[in-house]
């Protein structure tokens, strides 16, 4: 995991006096800050040791004072550059400024730095950054994988004295929206979500998969393939009831539809793959698939065949197509599909 890079430099006392943290789980950034604070910053003296800047651009004076004087009645301070765009091809300083800055990388030992790039990446052109890649001070801070985060959720809750089997702890990674395709909750999502069900066991030390399914908020993935369950199996009150909620939680109509197309595509996908004879693994690769949603889609591709679900999506383009035209209204479309007009 490379949130452990930077837990291990600070735990072993060993962290670059300037560092880029990048990358897209905010949360595990947040952290790293957070615990590279602990480590240096005595609250009595945190006025005088600890700094932050929202940008550097505007406030390079303030900064290079700051980190260039020495820490008081402490080995280091800590100064956070919160949106450092201009170690990114969007940016960039002055260049007396990267002089300076690149002057401090070499000779600063007083201040550890902390370059935050929230969602984005450094420039590997830029010669800052050329600088701290060679001292191995750039580091990625990735999203948890399926793995990952069933076991985070499973140390959340132990963490509240709560007990949860990965099996469960499975079933809530998968619904909460984190592993989605270019998925942009965080684990702070996750968080709440594991504080909600906490809040709401008083009686019992063990979470179980009922307590998921009563509590959890169903992410749109999530209740995508069920709808198409449902719509495949014919079964309509189910289908209205996920449908139902979903709107009842604005989901765009819109959306809905595009996303029980991409839906019908992979599986479409997949089931064409697999009559060519790849196997599961294969499949998952070829598709770049997470685990849990190859397997959904293996589930529901064992009664359709590639023309069937060809038809379903000349169907569901067809009502699109009347919805962008004007012809029908999204929420006619929306329902005439979920009511078995592909069935």
């Amino acid at each position: 995991m490379s949130y452990k890079i930077i837990t291990d430099m600070i735990e072993k006392d060993n962290v670059p006096n300037c560092i880029i943290l990048y990358g897209p789980e905010e949360y595990y950034i947040d952290s790293a800050v957070k615990s590279c604070k602990e480590k240096y910053v005595d609250e009595n003296y945190e006025s005088m040791n600890y700094m932050e800047f929202d940008k550097l651009e505007n406030s390079f004076d303030q900064f290079y004072e700051f980190v260039t004087t020495f820490p008081f009645m402490s080995e280091k301070k800590v100064c956070v550059i919160k949106e450092a765009f201009f170690l990114t091809s969007s940016g960039s300083l002055a260049k007396n400024q990267e002089e300076k800055l690149l002057n401090i990388i070499e000779r600063s030992e007083g201040c550890v730095t902390m370059f935050l790039i929230k969602g984005g990446k450094p420039d590997s052109r830029k010669r800052t950054v050329k600088k701290l890649k060679e001292k191995k001070a750039v580091i990625e801070i990735n999203r948890l994988n399926e793995m990952e985060l069933s076991r985070y959720i499973v140390s959340k809750f132990k963490s509240r004295n709560l007990n949860i089997s990965l099996h469960d702890a499975d079933y809530m990674a998968n619904n909460t929206g984190y592993l989605e395709y270019e998925s942009t909750v965080s684990l702070y999502y996750v968080n709440n979500e594991i504080e909600k069900i906490a809040a709401y066991k008083v009686d019992s030390n063990v979470v179980s998969f009922e307590d998921l399914d009563k509590l959890l908020a169903k992410s749109v993935e999530s209740n995508i393939f069920k709808l198409v369950d449902y719509i495949c199996e014919g079964n309509k009150k189910k289908a209205f009831e996920i449908l139902d909620e979903m709107l009842l939680n604005n989901t765009p109509e819109p959306y809905i539809i595009h996303m029980i197309s991409r839906q019908y595509r992979m599986l479409y996908q997949y089931v064409t793959l697999n009559k060519k004879g790849y196997n599961f693994k294969e499949i998952m690769n070829k598709m770049k698939l997470k685990n849990f949603v190859a397997t959904k889609l293996s589930k529901q591709a064992r009664n359709l065949s590639p023309e069937k679900i060809q038809f379903y999506m000349e169907e569901i383009l067809e009502i699109d197509r009347k919805i962008k035209t004007g012809e029908i209204d999204s929420r006619i479309g929306l329902e005439l599909i979920t009511n078995g007009i592909i069935n």
